[in-house]
C-alpha cells in the first residue's frame, strides 16, 4: 500500500476515535461553563489536546455545535432502537412506547442544562436552529407513525397523528423544564406515572380499548 493511502487511512481512522470525543467534550464544557463559556481552547484542554487539533477537524464553533446536535439525535435515536417493539400487540407495543418517554433514563439522557444552551444560540444561528427543527420533526414522524399504527389496529381512536405527536412532544417538553424546576427527586416516579396517563388521555377517544393501567394513587 503507498504511503500516502496509509496515511490518510490513519487520518480517517484517528479522526473516527478523535470527533466523537471532542463531542463529548463540548457537551460536558457546555454543562460546566455554558455556551458561551466552552470555548475550543477549553474543551481542547479538557481531553488535553491542541485546540488546532479541533479546529482541523470541525473548522469553527458552530460547526461544532452542528455535531453536537447530531449527537443529541444519535443518542436519542439509540435509546428508541434498544427497545425492542417489534412483536407486540398493538396495545402493548403502544404501552411500552409511552413508558420509553416518560422513563428517567429518557429524561437524563441529555442535561437540560445542555438543552437549554442550544435552544438559546440556535435563536442567533440560523444553521443550528434548522438542525434542531430536524430533530423536533423527526421525533414527531415517529411519533405520529406509531400513533398511526395504534389507530389502525384499533387500538386508539383515529385521529390526526401528526397533531397529536406535537400536542405529546409540547407535553413533554413542558414537563421537563417543569420538572427541573418544581419536582423532587423523590416524587419523579409519580410525575412520570403522571404525565404518562396525560400522554394517553390525549389519544384516548371515547370508544378506545387502550385503558389506564396506572395504579391508583
Amino acid at each position: 500500500m503507498p504511503k500516502t493511502s496509509r496515511k490518510n487511512g490513519r487520518q480517517r481512522q484517528n479522526a473516527e476515535i478523535r470527533k466523537p470525543e471532542i463531542i463529548r467534550s463540548f457537551y460536558q464544557t457546555i454543562l460546566e461553563r455554558g455556551f458561551e463559556g466552552a470555548s475550543i481552547a477549553k474543551v481542547a484542554a479538557r481531553i488535553n489536546i491542541h485546540p488546532s487539533l479541533i479546529l482541523h477537524y470541525f473548522g469553527n464553533k458552530e460547526n461544532l455545535t452542528l455535531e453536537l446536535v447530531d449527537y443529541v439525535i444519535e443518542e436519542y435515536d439509540r435509546l428508541l432502537g434498544s427497545v425492542k417493539l417489534g412483536g407486540l400487540a398493538p396495545e402493548a407495543r403502544l404501552e411500552r412506547l409511552l413508558e420509553i418517554i416518560w422513563s428517567r433514563e429518557y429524561y437524563e439522557k441529555i442535561h437540560i442544562a445542555g438543552s437549554f444552551s442550544l435552544l438559546a444560540v440556535s435563536f442567533r444561528k440560523p444553521r443550528i436552529q434548522e438542525k434542531i427543527e430536524g430533530l423536533y420533526i423527526g421525533y414527531r414522524s415517529f411519533l405520529a407513525k406509531e400513533i398511526q399504527r395504534a389507530a389502525d389496529a384499533g387500538v386508539i381512536e383515529h385521529q390526526d397523528a401528526m397533531r397529536t405527536a406535537a400536542r405529546i412532544i409540547t407535553l413533554i417538553e413542558g414537563a421537563r423544564h417543569f420538572r427541573h424546576l418544581f419536582v423532587g427527586k423523590d416524587e419523579c416516579e409519580r410525575y412520570n406515572r403522571d404525565m404518562k396517563e396525560a400522554t394517553r388521555m390525549m389519544m384516548l377517544g371515547k370508544n378506545s380499548k387502550f385503558e389506564s393501567r396506572n395504579p391508583k394513587q
